[in-house]
C-alpha cells in the first residue's frame, strides 16, 4: 500500500512538473488559397512539452507538404539554438485549422518566432501576422503572394504585418508598398529572427513603409548639349520627346491620390526634372528616363486589376492594339530612321506580351498577376511611341523611296545566327531580333541586334577609367550619324556629367561608355544601310501625273510662243518686201 502510495505520488509530481514545463502559443498565419488568388488567415497553435525532441504538425484530415514539414523541423532547430536549449529535451506539437492542404516554406519565420515564444514561456502579440522562409542562420528568405496575403491581414483586422527585407528599390519593395498603401496595413521588415521578435513580442511599435524614388540631376548645373544632328529632322524628334512626356504625365496623374499621393507627387517631381535635361538639348535621355518611370505609373494605377480575368483583358486589349500599327507608307531617305525606330519598338513590344502572357497564365497568386501587368507596361509604352515615329514619317515623306539590298538579308542572317550563339534565343533584343527577321524586316534585325551586342555583350560590363570613358565619349560626339545615333551620344555626355556630380560614380560611368558605343554602333549602321539602299524616284502614278502634266503644259506654251514668234517675223519681212516694191515704182 505504502508503495502503491509513492507511484502515485510520483506520477502526479511528473504531471505537475510536466503541465508547468508545458506552454502554447497561438497565432494565425497568412496563406493563398490554391488557385483563387485570394488570401486567407490560418490558425496555428505550438504546444511545447518536455520530451524526446518530436516535432509534429498536426493538420486534420489534410495532407501537409514536405516543404512545410522541414520548414518547421529547421524553426525548431534554429529556436533552440538561439535560446541555447537542448531541442531533444522537448516535443513539439503544431496544429494547424485548415481546410485544404498545407504546403510551402512560407511559414518557417512564423513557426520560428513561436518557438521561441513557447521554450520562453512569452505569448506574442495578437494583433499581428507574419510571413517569410527561415534560414540556417537564422534570416528570413523572400515569399510569395504578398498583395493576397496582406489583403487577407487586412481583412481579419490585423494591425500589421511581418515580411522579409528586400532591397529598397527592387520590384518586390514596390510592391510592397503598393499591397501596404491598397489596404492600408503596415508593412514591417525583418532581416533576422532577432528583429522579428522585436516586432512580436510588442518591443518595438511597427511603422509604414516609406518607398522613396527621388533623385536628383543636378539639371540647374547641368551644360547645354554639345552636338546637333543636320539631317535628322530633330524637330520631329522633339515632337516625339513632348509626346512621351505626355502620356507618361496623363499615366501619373491617374494614380489614386488618396492611396498613392506620396508616389504620385514623387513621379511628377521627377518628370519635371526629367522635361528640364530634355530642354538641355538631351532629348532622349529626358524621354526615356520618363518612359523608365512608366511601367511604375501603370501599374499604381490598375493595381485593382489583380485578378487574372482583368489583367488578362488589360494585356489582351495592348496586344491588339499594337498587332494594329503598320507603317504602311513609303520609306524615304529622310525618313527611314523614324520608320525602323517605329518597327523596332513594335517588335520588342509584341515579344514582351508574349512574355507577359506567359508570365499571367502561369501564375499561382496575384503577385504574379502585377508581375504581368508591371512587364505589359512598357510595351504599351513602345507601342504608343512606335505609333508616333509612324505618324512623323507619313509626314516628313521624301521623294527618294529607299528598298534594301539583298546583301542586307544575308548579314542579318548571319548577325542573328552569332547573336543566338553569344546570348541565347530568349533575350529580349534577340528574340526581337528573330520576330524581325521572320517578317522579312532586315534593316529593324539589324538594329535590335546592335542593342544585343552593346548591352549583352560581357565586355561592356567591365568598369572602363575615367579617360576611356570620355575618350569614348568624345568619339561618339564627333562621329555621331543619324538620330538615334547622336541621341545616344548625347546620353554619353549627360551620363558623364552625372557622373562628375556624383563623384565619378561607376554607375554613370558605365551607363556612359554603353551609350557612346551604342551611339558608335548605331551610326555604323546607318553608314552600311545608306550604301546598300536603293533608290527610285518613280514613286507613284499618282504622284508623277500632275507633274507631267505640268511639263507638257510648260512646253505646249513656250511652242506656242515661239510659233507667234516666227509669224511675227513672217509678217514683218512681208511687209518689208512690199514697202520695198512700192519704193522702186
Amino acid at each position: 500500500m505504502y508503495m502503491v502510495s509513492i507511484k502515485f505520488a510520483l506520477i502526479i509530481s511528473f504531471v505537475i512538473i510536466s503541465q508547468a514545463y508545458a506552454y502554447t502559443v497561438h497565432i494565425s498565419a497568412p496563406a493563398v488559397l490554391n488557385g483563387t488568388d485570394t488570401g486567407t488567415l490560418t490558425g496555428v497553435s505550438l504546444n511545447v512539452t518536455p520530451g524526446n525532441g518530436i516535432i509534429e504538425i498536426n493538420a486534420g484530415n489534410m495532407s501537409i507538404g514536405n516543404d512545410t514539414v522541414n520548414s518547421a523541423k529547421q524553426a525548431v532547430y534554429y529556436a533552440a539554438t538561439y535560446l541555447n536549449k537542448s531541442q531533444a529535451s522537448y516535443n513539439f506539437i503544431f496544429t494547424i485549422d485548415t481546410l485544404g492542404s498545407v504546403s510551402g516554406p512560407s511559414a518557417g519565420a512564423l513557426f520560428t518566432v513561436m518557438a521561441i515564444a513557447a521554450l520562453e514561456h512569452k505569448q506574442l502579440m495578437g494583433n499581428f501576422t507574419e510571413t517569410g522562409t527561415i534560414n540556417p542562420n537564422g534570416t528570413i528568405g523572400q515569399i510569395g503572394g504578398i498583395f493576397d496575403k496582406v489583403g487577407a491581414a487586412q481583412k481579419y483586422h490585423k494591425k500589421f504585418i511581418i515580411v522579409p527585407y528586400v532591397y529598397n528599390k527592387s520590384t518586390e519593395y514596390m510592391l510592397y508598398y503598393l499591397s501596404q498603401q491598397a489596404y492600408s496595413i503596415p508593412l514591417v521588415e525583418a532581416r533576422n529572427i532577432s528583429e522579428a521578435l522585436q516586432y512580436a513580442f510588442g518591443t518595438t511599435p511597427p511603422t509604414y513603409l516609406n518607398y522613396n524614388i527621388t533623385a536628383d540631376y543636378n539639371t540647374s548645373s547641368l551644360e547645354n548639349a554639345s552636338a546637333f544632328c543636320t539631317y535628322c529632322n530633330e524637330s520631329s524628334f522633339a515632337e516625339l520627346t513632348n509626346f512621351t512626356f505626355n502620356y507618361v504625365g496623363e499615366e501619373i496623374n491617374s494614380i489614386n491620390s488618396s492611396k498613392f499621393g506620396a508616389l504620385k507627387s514623387q513621379m511628377n517631381a521627377l518628370l519635371l526634372q526629367y522635361k528640364n535635361i530634355s530642354m538641355k538639348g538631351y532629348m532622349y535621355t529626358g524621354a526615356d528616363y520618363a518612359f523608365i518611370e512608366y511601367p511604375t505609373a501603370f501599374l499604381f494605377a490598375n493595381y485593382n486589376a489583380s485578378n487574372e480575368t482583368k489583367a488578362m483583358a488589360i494585356i489582351n486589349n495592348i496586344y491588339n492594339y499594337c498587332s494594329s500599327l503598320n507603317y504602311t507608307g513609303q520609306m524615304t531617305q529622310n525618313n527611314y530612321e523614324y520608320v525602323i525606330g517605329g518597327n523596332l519598338r513594335k517588335d520588342w513590344a509584341l515579344v514582351t506580351l508574349s512574355q507577359s502572357i506567359e508570365l499571367l497564365n502561369s501564375s499561382q497568386t496575384s503577385d504574379g498577376v502585377l508581375f504581368a501587368l508591371d512587364s505589359a507596361a512598357p510595351a504599351y509604352g513602345w507601342c504608343a511611341a512606335a505609333s508616333e515615329m509612324y505618324n512623323m514619317s507619313y509626314s516628313i515623306g521624301g521623294n527618294e523611296y529607299i528598298s534594301l539590298q539583298p546583301k542586307v538579308a544575308s548579314l542579318a542572317s548571319y548577325e542573328l545566327s552569332e547573336a543566338v550563339k553569344k546570348y541565347g534565343s530568349q533575350q529580349l533584343y534577340v528574340k526581337a531580333a528573330n520576330y524581325s527577321f521572320n517578317n522579312g524586316d532586315y534593316a529593324t534585325t539589324l538594329y535590335s541586334l546592335t542593342y544585343a551586342n552593346v548591352f549583352y555583350n560581357l565586355s561592356t560590363s567591365i568598369n572602363h577609367n575615367q579617360t576611356e570613358t570620355e575618350n569614348a565619349v568624345k568619339y561618339a560626339l564627333e562621329s555621331a550619324n543619324g538620330i538615334w545615333s547622336t541621341q545616344f551620344a548625347l546620353q554619353s555626355e549627360f551620363y558623364l556629367e552625372e557622373a562628375s556630380f556624383n563623384g565619378n560614380s561607376i554607375g554613370y560611368m558605365q551607363d556612359a561608355y554603353s551609350t557612346s558605343l551604342l551611339s558608335e554602333r548605331l551610326g555604323n549602321l546607318n553608314t552600311y544601310l545608306n550604301h546598300s539602299f536603293s533608290y527610285s524616284n518613280n514613286t507613284s502614278i499618282q504622284y508623277l501625273q500632275p507633274k507631267i502634266s505640268q511639263e507638257l503644259g510648260l512646253i505646249f506654251g513656250v511652242l506656242v510662243i515661239i510659233l507667234m514668234a516666227l509669224i511675227a517675223i513672217l509678217i514683218m519681212l512681208i511687209v518689208h518686201i512690199l514697202d520695198h516694191k512700192r519704193t522702186k515704182r
